[in-house]
């Protein structure tokens, strides 16, 4: 049986959350997906009256710090500052393990870490699309695999059990 729900279905989905780095601030990240194999290109989504939405098109570049989900009150803590008044990297108390060519931060903790360079924006609505070239990926010597999903309103969870689809033989 479905329950209905008199609110947006969007908070009850589970999505990846990443830290993206513009310079060293730091934004909690969700509304994210590749669009491009080849080139690998990467397209996010960030409301125009957020610090780092100013902070991307001004640079052109960012990262993106995927974190594993022991970091969720960090990721949740983050989310509630805004860049231009707090420095989010202190509040983070996160380790950097320096930054990219750009000068974005790269987080020590990040499970993998794409470095973006920004090609094209759009709004569309009430956010602003961003659509990035991944210039490298950066990946943890021992990552937990079990990345932070964020689904709404306080509420993260990972995943558990990892199962390998056989192929289909026809």
């Amino acid at each position: 049986m479905t329950k209905q729900m008199n609110q947006s279905p969007i908070p009850a989905q589970p999505r990846v959350v990443a830290l993206l780095a513009c310079g060293h601030n730091l934004m909690p990240l969700s509304w994210h997906m590749p669009v491009s194999k080849q080139p690998f290109r990467y397209a996010f989504a960030i409301r125009e009256e957020n610090y780092s939405h100013a902070l991307l098109r001004q640079s052109g570049s960012c990262t993106l710090n995927f974190m594993g989900i022991e970091h969720y009150e960090t990721i949740d803590r983050l989310g509630r500052f805004h860049g231009d008044a707090y420095d989010k990297l202190a509040i983070s108390e996160l380790a950097q393990r320096g930054t990219d060519e750009e000068g974005n931060l790269l987080l020590d903790a990040a499970e993998f870490i794409y470095e973006c360079r920004l090609i094209e924006q759009n709004c569309w609505g009430d956010h602003s699309i961003f659509v990035c070239n991944v210039a490298r990926i950066r990946l943890h010597e021992n990552p937990t695999g079990r990345l932070a999903l964020f689904s709404g309103k306080g509420r993260y969870m990972s995943t558990g059990e990892v199962y390998q689809a056989q192929k289909a033989l026809l």
